[in-house]
């Protein structure tokens, strides 16, 4: 019992990404249930964010210059705005220029360049990890001031959704691009780092604080005051921001908890399928009538046809798993459920329709649809106590990425002149089943 209700779990459950793929799966789960874990995770994330930038400014201390303009875009062509995750990337860029690069450079700190080759490798690196900091800037800036005023209202879920995605989008990528470099003692620095960013969310006296900083940026950027262009790293271009924590954000993660919903119910289907494979006719009743029992229209319902159709033929029809004429034990238990998935996937038809349409769009949208999922997930729970789908061939590890690959293309724009392929394909679905039920 305890084995297949956490095969079956949906609500707590997600999806295992495709091969190379992140993007309906959050590749480092959170948990952080409370506003206190979730301005903890936010400093841990500006430590990090902070420790890139530090292990960048060592990759240019060959060249003062360059290393200090690096400093000085990153704060002015990112955002002209200040706010304490600014402040703090100052504090920090200030701290490893004059405690860990200037003391350990000749002629106190001034430029000793290295090789015009060593130097456009470097530079290739900076250029490709540029645009990963400036969303990380931007992002960290959107989660605290979610944390502090929230004016656009983003619960606690999409707020656990946008660290994770700094994760995946902005630290995962920066640690990719960057190498290490003799001299960068992560170690160390990380210790000195955090100190800087434990305060993020604390109220500080504001004068002092001004006064510390006002310090800070003279003493770290008044050595390129006047130099121009010997200070200019080329192609380091002003930030787009990042849709994380954005105007579309919540439409965006409305879409992708759509796609993760419609692959949740299209795995019970699967399931109740080989639950009822031990009577084929009634098996494709099953489908048939689920089919009927919806509008049959839309992208949704397609791809609930397409799963149908490819769990009969790939993993049934081929193995000639299941009989014809015998009555399925389950089919009371199951047919009970059918109106519970006819309303799961109308609900997440009108919720695709509406996103599709360019309609605002947010969890609130969505919650209908959890609801009915979980109450899929009691309702199998006390059908399969025994295992019988796994035991007649269900394999929701193998089967689960096929009905992703099927559904991750729900919002993308067709071309019109594929509706009437699609079309033909879904009328020889239909056809198929159809012949499978007379078999």
């Amino acid at each position: 019992m305890e084995s297949s209700r956490n095969k079956t779990s949906a609500v707590m459950r997600r999806l295992r990404p495709l091969a190379g793929s992140y993007r309906y799966y959050p590749y480092t789960p959170v948990n952080v249930s409370g506003k206190k874990e979730m301005r903890e995770e936010v400093v841990r994330l500006g430590v990090e964010l902070s420790l890139h930038v530090a292990r960048s400014m060592f990759l240019l201390s060959d060249d003062i210059s360059r290393m200090l303009g690096f400093c000085y875009r990153l704060l002015r062509y990112v955002t002209p705005l200040r706010n304490p995750v600014i402040d703090r990337l100052i504090l920090v860029m200030h701290f490893v220029y004059f405690k860990d690069i200037k003391p350990k450079k000749k002629n106190n700190g001034e430029d000793d360049c290295g090789s015009s080759d060593d130097q456009e490798r470097v530079f290739a690196l900076i250029r490709a990890a540029w645009k990963d900091f400036g969303a990380g800037i931007l992002i960290l800036g959107r989660l605290w001031l979610a944390l502090i005023r929230n004016p656009d209202g983003f619960d606690g879920c999409q707020i656990s959704r946008a660290i994770v995605r700094f994760k995946q989008d902005v630290l995962k990528r920066l640690d990719d691009k960057l190498e290490d470099v003799n001299g960068f003692a992560r170690a160390t620095l990380e210790s000195n780092i955090s100190d800087l960013w434990k305060s993020l969310f604390d109220v500080e006296d504001k004068e002092a604080a001004e006064v510390v900083l006002s310090r800070a940026l003279r003493e770290t950027f008044t050595p390129i005051l006047g130099k121009g262009k010997e200070a200019d790293i080329p192609g380091l271009v002003r930030i787009h921001p990042p849709y994380i924590l954005g105007e579309d954000f919540k439409t965006e993660e409305a879409k992708e908890e759509v796609v993760r919903l419609g692959v949740e119910l299209c795995l019970y289907v699967a399931q109740y399928m080989f639950l009822l494979c031990d009577d084929i006719r009634k098996m494709l009743r099953f489908c048939n009538r689920l089919w009927r029992d919806t509008t049959r229209t839309g992208h949704v319902l397609d791809r609930l046809l397409l799963v149908m159709h490819h769990v009969y033929t790939r993993y049934m029809e081929p193995t000639k798993i299941g009989v014809h004429g015998k009555n399925s034990v389950h089919w009371k238990s199951v047919v009970r459920t059918r109106r519970d998935f006819s309303r799961g996937f109308m609900r997440l038809s009108s919720v695709a329709l509406s996103l599709k349409q360019g309609r605002k769009c947010g969890r609130e949208c969505t919650r209908p649809v959890e609801t009915t999922v979980k109450e899929l997930e009691e309702k199998l729970g006390c059908v399969e106590k025994k295992g019988v789908a796994e035991a007649n061939g269900f394999d929701r590890d193998a089967i689960e990425p096929e009905v992703l690959e099927i559904w991750k293309s729900l919002f993308d724009v067709e071309a019109k002149e594929a509706t009437p392929t699609l079309q033909a394909i879904k009328d020889g679905i239909l056809r198929d089943l159809a012949c499978f039920n007379l078999a």
